[in-house]
This record gives C-alpha cells, structure tokens and sequence, in this order.
C-alpha cells in the first residue's frame, strides 16, 4: 500500500548546516505552492546532498502525484549538487558523498525524464559532449561532472571512456555542442591523447562554434592552458563554473579572478 502523502516527512528534519550560498527559503523561490509541497522539496534537496538514494524513490513518487512542474525538480537538483560540490571543495564530505549525491540524482531523472519529453522540454537545451580520451578508462569523475551539468540544465552526450579523437569529431558534426569536456586521469593520457584530441577538434571551434574544457587528476590549470584548452575544472562544480563563465565571456586563467 503507498504512503500517505507526506508520510517521509514524519521524522524529517531540514538540514541543520546547509552551505551558506543555497537558498533555504524555498517559501519564496516557489511562491504558490502548498506548505505540504515546498517542505517535499526541501526533503528531495537535503536527501540529495546526504545521499540518501533509498529514501528518493518515495519522494519522487508523491511528487508524482501532483502536477508538477519538472523544471522545479531540475532547480532542486541544481541547489543540491552545487551545495554537494561545495562542501567536497571544502573537504566536509568525501567522493563517495558525491557518488552516492550522484545516484539520488539518476533516480530522480529516470523519474521526471518522460515529462520532460512529454512537454517537449528537452527540444531548447543546450548540449554539452563529455567523454575521457583514448587510452584512459577512468568513468567516475565524468559521470559526476556529467550530472552536475545536467543539473545545470545542459543536455550531456557522454562517449563514455577510451574515447578516440575521431569519435569527438564525429560527436561535434552531430550534437553541434556549445561545449567539449574532455578528462584525462594518466599522466601518459594527458600528456598524449589529451594533447592531440585538442589539436583535432580545434579546426572545428569556428565553424561549429563550440569550446573546448578539460580536467582529471593528471590535468592542472597551467597545463590546460598550454595545450589550448579555453577553461578548466578540477571537479565538478569547477567545471560547471568554468562552463558559466566562459558562456558570459567572463572566464579568466586566474583563479582569484573566477
């Protein structure tokens, strides 16, 4: 038998510390919407960022019930993966947070992803491709970034890892992408497959007009910018940042300046 509505809530309690730049009052940023629903919010949000993936398919399945609105699943998960991303920066939480942060959020898409399409939501989205270069077959760091950026609301085509220049190429000519996240993890990767999957795809920038990120544990921001790369992210939300900032023409090499 299902839950009442609301039934998570019973010894539910918002977080006591939540990252200072996440607004909190959702009574104002969803101005309208019932008592009973803001507090569901705030529970899908908080149960996010503590990575509590058994409790979210109950959550999403009251949502479900009502008429809601998908694109203010989206702006939640958004809070929440940026509040995430933060406190890994500041080293409160650790990778396995972010992973399990990261399942929350595979369940919630799965979940809002026919409603999207059934409102034909997904037609205006920008895209992004990701993918690690030939050689390297490291996936967790790009599945985070991955999810970080659809949060922020990009469509991400991930080639996934081993991914050949020529491959990129062909996924530039078919997505079109405003952006190209490419991820090293080796030293050897990063040095050459890295290298030449940028001097294949930097032909392309101009006439597709896309630009070209990096990041791995083997990249640093010197190095990024030496091979051509036009922005930087050493995580996930750095990534999204460098992806914001370059999309304003604000983006500087300098980190006191990002």
């Amino acid at each position: 038998m299902r839950k009442p509505f609301l039934s998570s809530l019973e010894d539910y309690e918002t977080l006591k510390r939540p990252h200072k730049d996440i607004p909190l009052n959702y009574e104002t940023k969803f101005y309208g919407d019932s008592f009973e629903l803001i507090k569901l919010y705030e529970h899908l949000r908080d149960t996010i960022i503590k990575g509590e993936s058994h409790l979210i398919q109950d959550i999403m399945s009251q949502l479900l019930e009502g008429d809601i609105n998908p694109l203010k699943i989206i702006d939640i998960i958004t809070d929440a993966m940026k509040t995430t991303g933060q406190l890994f920066s500041a080293r409160e939480i650790f990778i396995a947070d972010v992973w399990m942060a990261a399942r929350c959020v595979e369940i919630i898409k799965s979940n809002i992803e026919p409603l999207i399409k059934a409102q034909g939501l997904d037609k205006d989205k920008e895209k992004i491709i990701l993918g690690t270069v030939a050689g390297d077959v490291h996936s967790i760091g790009p599945k985070i970034v991955e999810l970080f950026l659809e949060g922020a609301g990009y469509e991400v085509i991930n080639l996934g890892v081993d991914t050949s220049a020529e491959r990129f190429v062909q996924a530039v000519k078919e997505h079109k992408p405003v952006f190209v996240g490419l991820s090293a993890w080796l030293d050897t990767t990063a040095n050459i497959s890295l290298k030449q999957t940028i001097q294949t795809l930097s032909p392309l920038r101009e006439h597709y007009q896309f630009k070209i990120i990096v990041g791995g544990p083997s990249v640093t921001r010197k190095f990024a910018k030496k091979i051509g790369a036009d922005g930087y992210g050493n995580n996930a939300e750095e990534a999204v940042q460098a992806v914001t900032l370059l999309k304003a023409g604000r983006y500087t090499w300098e980190l006191n300046n990002e």
